[in-house]
């Protein structure tokens, strides 16, 4: 196992079980004590989790500010977010203006799009969704101006926010790093700016979220669950979490993490 998959089935493991031990860790993740110790200790140093009396824990208050490298964002929940991405192309029709906020589940619904092979407009301010449609001869891409944040794709900043505030599109694809029953939220201003404007650039906004960031909160609100036209997130989700969002009028489409048993449209 990759040393980002080990910890990203780290974290993964902890926002299950909020607080586990050592031993848990080596048990579940499949690695020796040594090995444990070094990725825990990796974490702690990174301020995404905290050492207890023979295990760790989240850092709360870390992950409302901090996110994982993206090699470990990446991983996390890879099989979910590829679920998810499948089924948010299937929404794609030719000739559709599709944007696509950056992050790694929007990045496979990227993937899934390219893969699908029809032809649509697609606005990102991600370089690496940005490169992954560029891959197609049939759609027409365009990546907005802006800085680069530090350590990831993303571009950010008045260019990005005033070029996607001038956009008018069919769909909009958009991540979060938490929610709540209430709002929408991420981990700085600068990305809370830009996804707020998505918020208002497209007639439908889909939201595409893995079940472990349902009912958390981050740094900064970007918007409101009632600005969502519709969620598509994976069967880890609790039945409790999803009844309350339909409580809420909002659509919730679960997706199988099984590519065998994923069900998409036509």
């Amino acid at each position: 196992m990759l040393q980002a998959q080990r910890r990203a089935r780290i974290i993964e493991l902890l926002r299950t079980e909020h607080a586990v031990s050592m031993h848990d860790i080596v048990d579940v993740v499949g690695i020796s004590i040594s090995t444990a110790r070094r990725d825990v200790d990796y974490l702690c140093e990174a301020g995404l989790l905290v050492r207890t009396h023979g295990g760790a824990m989240l850092e709360a208050s870390g992950l409302k500010t901090l996110e994982p490298a993206p090699e470990i964002a990446l991983a996390i929940a890879s099989r979910e977010k590829l679920a998810i991405g499948r089924w948010a192309a299937s929404l794609i029709q030719p000739g559709h203006t599709v944007i696509f906020d950056s992050g790694t589940t929007t990045g496979a619904a990227a993937l899934a799009a390219r893969d699908r092979n029809i032809p649509f407009t697609a606005v990102t301010n991600d370089l690496t969704i940005g490169a992954i449609l560029a891959g197609s001869g049939i759609i027409h891409t365009t990546v907005t101006g802006g800085q680069v944040r530090p350590g990831s794709a993303t571009l950010m900043g008045s260019t990005a926010v005033q070029m996607m505030g001038r956009l008018r599109a069919d769909l909009a694809f958009v991540g979060t790093h938490a929610l709540t029953e209430e709002t929408l939220s991420d981990t700085s201003t600068e990305l809370a700016d830009i996804k707020s404007t998505i918020l208002r650039a497209a007639e439908r906004i889909i939201l595409l979220v893995d079940s472990g960031k349902f009912f958390s909160t981050a740094f900064c609100t970007f918007g409101r669950l009632a600005d969502v036209h519709l969620i598509v997130t994976d069967d880890k989700l609790p039945a409790e979490h999803g009844a309350a969002i339909r409580a809420r009028g909002i659509p919730l489409e679960i997706v199988p993490s099984s590519p065998l048993d994923a069900k998409v449209r036509p």
